[in-house]
Parts: structure tokens; C-alpha cells; sequence
């Protein structure tokens, strides 16, 4: 069965929390109540969540954090790892490489990508930065499904076009942009602008 993109950001957020709370305060069991009241969410659709990815609590014990844990990261595929390229070797580009938590979910940056031919050869956070025109031969050649795209606005479809032809399966997307994909290519999105814009919504309130 395929989950809904709301049962997993509920099972991300199970995840994080128990996470969180085991690192401070090591604890071996849980309940779909406790879990409930930290999160803000119902009893019953934690229970129900936890269901649709094979776990059954314990009565009046609940369940056991480690294999909630495990279960999470299985059905997230966290254990495997998914090799990935990067497009766009800008300030945020540049950032993304830098940032050492992506292993933990599974992803490896293996390759980055850009059109400038000044940046081409140069490193960046241990990346030789390669030019745009090998993009397609290495996807080819290493089997790669997942992008990370940073590129600017006005060429982003375009790549993402490329990618597409060459059989990439899933676009993390942070140009603020919609691309146009095919059905069985999945897009998230990361808007900054989006969040800035309710981020000042809510101050001007």
C-alpha cells in the first residue's frame, strides 16, 4: 500500500519526537497517547499510522521506541542509501553541500553541477564542481534517480527537462518555481519565499 504524503510527514514527525526524547531521556516504551498529547495530534490516528506500517502496541505498555524508529526509517527507505546530484552551486547550493545530516535519511550528494564555466573545477565542501554539459552522461552512467535542484528561476525547467529525460524519479526542488513533470516524477518543493511570506503575514498581524 502507498502512503499518503500526510501519514508520512505524521510518521517524520514520530520519528523526530521520539528521537529527540530518547537523546535527552532514554526510554524503551511508549503510548500512542503520550505520543498524542507531545504532538498535538488524536490517539486513534497514531494508532492508525503506526497500523498501516505494521506496528501493534502493547496494551497499557504501548509501543517500543526502537521499533517504531525502525520502522519508520525502513518504510522511509532511510536504510539504503540514495545517491543523488546537485544542480546549482550558488549560495544555497553551496550551503546544501555543507550540511552533514543528509546520510542519516539515506541521501548522498555524489555529484554537483553547474552552467558556470568559472566554477567548473573548482572545489566546494569536498565536490569537484562539474560543468552542466556531463550532467546527463553521469545519471546515465551512475544510475541516479534523485536531483537536488538550485538553479535560477529562468533555467530550472529546462533542467529539470533534462533530468527527466535521463530517468530521474524525484526532484528536490529549491527554486522557486512549479516544474512540469511527468506523473510518475515526484517534485517537493522548498519555497523560501512561501515561508517568508507567511512567516510576515503572521508578524504583520
Amino acid at each position: 500500500m502507498r502512503l499518503k504524503r500526510v501519514v508520512l510527514e505524521r510518521l517524520m514527525r514520530y520519528h523526530r519526537f521520539l528521537s529527540q526524547t530518547t537523546a535527552s531521556k532514554p526510554i524503551q516504551t511508549i503510548t500512542s497517547a503520550q505520543i498524542a498529547e507531545a504532538l498535538d495530534i488524536d490517539p486513534t490516528q497514531v494508532r492508525k499510522d503506526f497500523g498501516a506500517i505494521g506496528l501493534v502496541g502493547i496494551g497499557r505498555v504501548g509501543y517500543q521506541v526502537e521499533d517504531v524508529c525502525c520502522a519508520v526509517r525502513t518504510v522511509m527507505g532511510f536504510d539504503k542509501e540514495n545517491p543523488a546530484v546537485l544542480i546549482g552551486v550558488g549560495q544555497l547550493g553551496g550551503a546544501l553541500l555543507t550540511y552533514p545530516g543528509f546520510e542519516k535519511y539515506g541521501l548522498s550528494i555524489t555529484a554537483v553541477f553547474d552552467s558556470d564555466p568559472a566554477k567548473t573545477g573548482r572545489s566546494k565542501a569536498g565536490h569537484t564542481i562539474r560543468s552542466i554539459r556531463s550532467l546527463k552522461p553521469y545519471i546515465r552512467k551512475h544510475d541516479i534517480m534523485l536531483a537536488i535542484l538550485c538553479t535560477p528561476v529562468e533555467v530550472s525547467q529546462t533542467i529539470a527537462d533534462r533530468l527527466v529525460s535521463v530517468g530521474i524519479k524525484a526532484i528536490w526542488n529549491f527554486t522557486p518555481t512549479d516544474l512540469a513533470v511527468p506523473p510518475d516524477v515526484l517534485v517537493r518543493d522548498e519555497h523560501i519565499s512561501l515561508g517568508l511570506s507567511e512567516i510576515a503575514y503572521h508578524l504583520k498581524q
